[in-house]
Protein backbone atom coordinates (compact mmCIF):
# COMPACT_ATOMS: atom_id res chain seq x y z
CA UNK A 1 0.00 0.00 0.00
CA UNK A 2 1.22 3.19 -1.31
CA UNK A 3 1.43 5.69 2.11
CA UNK A 4 -0.51 9.25 1.67
CA UNK A 5 2.13 11.36 2.08
CA UNK A 6 0.64 14.91 1.93
CA UNK A 7 2.89 17.72 1.90
CA UNK A 8 2.60 20.58 4.48
CA UNK A 9 4.93 23.32 5.00
CA UNK A 10 4.77 25.77 7.79
CA UNK A 11 6.33 29.30 7.41
CA UNK A 12 6.21 32.45 9.38
CA UNK A 13 2.49 33.42 8.20
CA UNK A 14 0.84 29.68 8.24
CA UNK A 15 0.65 26.40 6.82
CA UNK A 16 0.56 25.42 3.21
CA UNK A 17 -1.40 23.08 2.11
CA UNK A 18 -1.56 22.03 -1.45
CA UNK A 19 -5.39 20.83 -3.23
CA UNK A 20 -6.65 19.61 -5.88
CA UNK A 21 -10.45 21.11 -6.57
CA UNK A 22 -13.24 19.51 -8.59
CA UNK A 23 -15.92 21.86 -9.15
CA UNK A 24 -19.14 21.62 -10.30
CA UNK A 25 -19.94 19.05 -7.68
CA UNK A 26 -23.69 18.21 -6.01
CA UNK A 27 -22.45 19.60 -2.63
CA UNK A 28 -19.09 21.03 -0.72
CA UNK A 29 -16.95 17.90 0.47
CA UNK A 30 -13.47 17.15 1.19
CA UNK A 31 -12.94 13.62 -0.50
CA UNK A 32 -9.26 12.61 0.59
CA UNK A 33 -5.73 12.48 -0.97
CA UNK A 34 -5.29 12.42 -4.34
CA UNK A 35 -2.08 10.64 -4.52
CA UNK A 36 -1.27 11.10 -8.27
CA UNK A 37 -0.85 15.35 -7.45
CA UNK A 38 0.61 14.25 -3.62
CA UNK A 39 -2.97 16.78 -2.60
CA UNK A 40 -6.17 17.25 -0.80
CA UNK A 41 -9.08 16.64 -3.11
CA UNK A 42 -11.88 18.75 -2.33
CA UNK A 43 -15.66 18.55 -4.12
CA UNK A 44 -16.83 22.63 -4.96
CA UNK A 45 -20.62 23.08 -5.83
CA UNK A 46 -20.06 26.09 -7.38
CA UNK A 47 -18.68 26.99 -11.15
CA UNK A 48 -15.35 27.92 -11.74
CA UNK A 49 -16.97 31.20 -13.06
CA UNK A 50 -16.33 35.05 -11.62
CA UNK A 51 -14.41 33.67 -8.70
CA UNK A 52 -17.31 31.85 -7.29
CA UNK A 53 -15.62 28.10 -6.77
CA UNK A 54 -12.49 30.20 -5.11
CA UNK A 55 -14.91 32.05 -2.83
CA UNK A 56 -16.47 29.15 -1.64
CA UNK A 57 -13.44 26.89 -1.47
CA UNK A 58 -11.70 29.38 0.73
CA UNK A 59 -15.18 29.84 3.02
CA UNK A 60 -15.65 26.31 3.60
CA UNK A 61 -11.56 25.87 4.55
CA UNK A 62 -12.21 29.11 7.01
CA UNK A 63 -15.32 27.50 8.61
CA UNK A 64 -13.25 23.74 8.70
CA UNK A 65 -9.84 24.74 10.11
CA UNK A 66 -11.08 27.38 11.99
CA UNK A 67 -8.31 30.43 10.34
CA UNK A 68 -8.23 32.58 7.72
CA UNK A 69 -6.89 30.67 4.45
CA UNK A 70 -6.23 32.60 1.36
CA UNK A 71 -4.99 30.48 -2.46
CA UNK A 72 -1.79 31.76 -3.02
CA UNK A 73 -1.01 29.62 -6.14
CA UNK A 74 -3.61 28.56 -8.74
CA UNK A 75 -6.34 30.82 -8.44
CA UNK A 76 -7.63 30.13 -12.04
CA UNK A 77 -6.11 26.17 -11.78
CA UNK A 78 -7.75 23.33 -10.60
CA UNK A 79 -4.42 22.58 -8.68
CA UNK A 80 -3.92 25.43 -5.66
CA UNK A 81 -1.86 26.10 -2.86
CA UNK A 82 -3.05 27.28 0.24
CA UNK A 83 -2.31 29.45 2.82
CA UNK A 84 -3.58 28.46 6.46
CA UNK A 85 -2.87 31.40 8.73
CA UNK A 86 -2.62 28.81 11.80
CA UNK A 87 0.26 26.60 12.52
CA UNK A 88 0.73 22.92 11.14
CA UNK A 89 -0.36 20.96 14.36
CA UNK A 90 -3.58 21.96 14.36
CA UNK A 91 -3.81 21.48 10.23
CA UNK A 92 -2.83 17.39 10.87
CA UNK A 93 -5.15 17.85 13.86
CA UNK A 94 -8.25 18.68 11.42
CA UNK A 95 -7.29 16.72 8.52
CA UNK A 96 -7.17 13.64 11.02
CA UNK A 97 -10.55 13.94 11.49
CA UNK A 98 -11.26 13.11 8.41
Amino acid sequence: MVEKVLKIKETKQGTLLPILVVPKGKEFAIIGFDEWNNSLKIRLQEKPEKGKANQELVKELRNFFSAEVEIVKGKKQRQKMLLIHTGKKSVEKNLSSL
